[in-house]
């Protein structure tokens, strides 16, 4: 009866072992997003670059709340008390990327107006990785982007990123713009 126990608890143990792979599924080339503090979740601004055009409130800056995804706990805010143009560039230099390859270059994006549209446009280097618009309306985070071959920045310094959003009018209370989850993402 034990040598039956025992063949039996062997023939269970090879079964299960036999249908183990002999490597582990390891993806040599995963995915690296290049990017510094890409979601905020420091909780500070650094090494992001904010350039304001126009009237913009004092109280914008990284600040807690829900972000896209469920992702983190910070975003950044910025909210134009400006009726006319108005401009936000978000940017990050000194981006260490090859030359040629691709990299898939985003960011998602939320806002607040009660007229006309928000258009958001996203670059790596200067070429367009995508382009959007933010509606009267439009509550949910949005992701804009797309893959793109990198061009190059100036040489030794690495590449840039940059997120422009511009109004070109809006209503008496101005337009709000949410930044988060932005990625320079190469596998």
């Amino acid at each position: 009866m034990i040598f039956t126990i025992a063949a039996w608890a062997l023939a269970c143990f090879l079964s299960t072992t036999i249908a183990l792979p002999a490597t582990p599924d390891i993806n040599p080339r995963a995915c690296v997003n290049h990017l510094s503090n890409p979601s905020f979740e420091t909780g500070s601004l650094d090494p992001w670059l904010p350039i304001v055009e126009s009237a913009w409130s004092p109280n914008r800056g990284v600040v807690p709340g829900p972000t896209p995804n469920g992702s983190g706990k910070y975003y950044y805010y910025a909210q134009a008390i400006s009726t006319v143009e108005a401009t936000l560039t978000m940017s990050q230099s000194g981006i260490m990327l090859p030359v040629g390859s691709t990299a898939d270059c985003y960011t998602w994006v939320a806002g607040r107006r009660s007229e006309n549209v928000t258009k958001v446009t996203v670059f790596l280097d200067g070429v367009i990785c995508g382009t959007d618009e933010l509606k009267v309306g439009d509550t949910s985070w949005k992701r804009v982007g797309s893959k793109v071959k990198v061009a190059g920045g100036v040489p030794g310094m690495g590449s840039a990123m940059a997120v422009v959003a511009t109004s070109k009018s809006a209503g008496d209370d101005g337009w709000d713009i949410s930044i988060d989850d932005m990625g320079v993402v190469s596998c």
